[in-house]
């Protein structure tokens, strides 16, 4: 009963990232679903030249994303 799923067992580990992703001075407003400033309280996607949250692209690749490892 022990056992582990071969899947589990086969599977690679990854050390998990401290990776913050919020866009700098911002805070997430739940009620409207986006960012807004913290000094203005105006939605962080309006304001120019404000940077918008970072993408998934620090994500350790895998699957079939590793086809030529």
């Amino acid at each position: 009963m022990d056992e582990i799923h071969p899947l589990l067992a086969r599977a690679q580990r990854y050390q998990r990232r401290a990776v913050d992703l919020h866009p700098p001075g911002c805070s997430y407003d739940a009620l409207v679903g986006a960012w807004r400033d913290v000094a203005t309280g105006a939605l962080a996607v309006e304001l120019p030249g404000r940077q918008g949250p970072h993408t998934k692209k620090m994500d350790i690749e895998t699957g079939e994303d590793r086809k030529g490892e």
